[in-house]
Order: structure tokens, then sequence, then C-alpha cells
């Protein structure tokens, strides 16, 4: 198996309607986030089923994939790569887990969308935190970064945390984050919290009440979603 025979084979599932459809839905306009990025017009699922025909490809092998300028073989590079390392957690291969953590921070520049985020960062570097490979201080340097994606993989990591039930550096990157800019961040943030609520909904609306006057609008509104009315109302209004 090949780079090569992947591509021919993601080629197999392409679409002119659904390529032009992809440029406009990721925002690949001059001066939009998703500016330069290419596609073919192939669908998740179609992309799923190709790269789990490639997993046994190497790390070679996938450079090319992940370097790629096209969006869905990038996405498959990442898929292959979160199916690799939930087959070494499963073994408990850590050297492996080790070697696709250290690929995915190397190449990190080509996982560029928020997709190809949202679908990896929380099971590759969340995982791997929350299993003391690696420190956390790689999300707070990230919730630092000028760059957006860097920025976005260090709230929705927190999403593995989460789901253990652990808050703290969701609210702790949610607080950093306050300040962004960026449209895809302030959903991002509002989502985490979204889901932090589930866990401890009076620890999150504490905060929400700590922080609402610094609070975008769009993360406000993300987070307090799952909240019933009227006190979904309320809380808009400022009132706690």
């Amino acid at each position: 198996m090949s780079a090569e025979q992947l591509v021919k084979q993601l080629k197999k599932y392409s679409s002119a309607k659904r390529q032009r459809a992809s440029q406009w839905f990721f925002k690949t306009a001059p001066g939009q986030y998703g500016y330069g990025d290419k596609f073919l017009g192939v669908r998740v699922p179609d992309i799923r089923r190709v790269a789990r025909q490639f997993l046994s490809l190497d790390f070679k092998e996938i450079v090319p994939l992940i370097k790629s300028p096209i969006h869905e073989i990038r996405l498959a590079a990442i898929l292959i790569l979160v199916e690799k390392n939930k087959e070494a957690i499963k073994n408990k291969n850590v050297a492996l887990r080790k070697d696709i953590l250290n690929f995915y921070i190397k190449y990190r520049q080509w996982v560029n969308n928020w997709d190809l985020v949202d679908l990896s960062v929380h099971r590759i570097l969340g995982q791997a935190i929350l299993d003391n490979l690696l420190g956390k201080k790689i999300l707070y340097q990230y919730a630092k970064s000028q760059n957006l994606w860097e920025r976005r993989m260090s709230i929705i990591a927190t999403a593995m945390f989460i789901s253990q039930g652990k808050l703290d550096d969701c609210l702790k990157i949610s607080k950093i984050l306050l300040k962004d800019k960026e449209d895809l961040m302030h959903k991002a943030v509002g989502w985490m919290l979204r889901e932090a609520w589930k866990k401890d909904s009076q620890r999150v609306e504490a905060f929400l009440k700590k922080y609402y006057q610094a609070l975008p609008r769009t993360t406000l509104r993300y987070a307090i979603e799952r909240i019933k009315e009227p006190k979904r109302k309320k809380i808009l209004q400022g009132k706690f």
C-alpha cells in the first residue's frame, strides 16, 4: 500500500458538485479562514472508508498525505493516525502511541481547518495528556499562539478531559481565549463549555456569571444551549 494508492481510491468518490459546495462551506475565498484550501469533493464517510483500508501505511507514506494541498487527503491522513492511535491504546502499545503523538505535533501546521482539528486533537493530544504521555503545558502554549488552529487545538483537546469529569483545563483555557477575535474560536469555547456544563452545571454557570461581561455572545449562546427556558433567557440578559 502507498500514498498514491490512497489518493487514487479517494478520487473514485469525488464529485464536482460536492467540490464546489465544500469550497464554499469551508470558506476558501480570499480573506476567509480556509483561503487556498482545495477539495476533491469527497464525503467524510467515504474518506473514513478509504482511510480504514490504509491503516498499515507507515509514517513516511503518511507524510505526503498530511502535507497535501487537498483537504480530503489531509483528513484521510489524520483519520489514519486516529485509528492507529485507537489500536495502539487497545494493544497497550505505548511506543507506537508516542510515535503517533510526535508525528501529529510535528506536522500540526497541516491540521489546518476546524474539522481536521475537531476529529483528531482530543483523541491524540488530549488522550496522551490524560494518560500522562505528555504534559499539559503544550495546550497553554497553543492557547496563546498566533495560529488559529493551534488555539482551537488547545480548547478542543480538553474534550477528552471533560468526558472524564475533569473540567479545570477547559475553564482555564476558556478564560485565556475569551478575548479571541475569531468566530470559530467563540464557537469552539462555547461548545466545550456546553460539554463541561453537562458534567457540572453549577461550576460552569458560575464561570459564565463571573466572566459574563467578557464573554463573546456566540460563546455564551453555545454554552447555554442545553439550559431550559426561561433560565436560558435570563442568563442571556446577565441575570444569574
